[in-house]
């Protein structure tokens, strides 16, 4: 059962594979073929605070969390 109210997304474009959020959250996040983070389509995403400290702490911006379908600010 998810912990969260939130989806998360990542940006491709903005992301410059800096594994922060891969090494925070392992089973929430991981690389795919081109280096890149993406979200385990099969992870229990924490509740929403963490993932709100996981997004703010992309060096780059590139996790993008909604609610609703509305992009929430960072």
């Amino acid at each position: 059962m998810d912990g969260s109210s939130l989806q998360v997304f990542i940006d491709r474009d903005e992301c410059v594979s800096a594994g922060r959020c891969v090494s925070a959250a392992p089973a929430v996040f991981a690389f795919d073929d081109d280096e890149l983070a993406t979200v385990r389509p099969d992870a229990d995403l924490p509740d929403d605070d963490t993932l709100v400290r996981l997004a703010r702490n992309c060096p780059n911006g590139a996790i993008h969390l909604r609610r609703d379908g509305v992009e929430i600010e960072l």
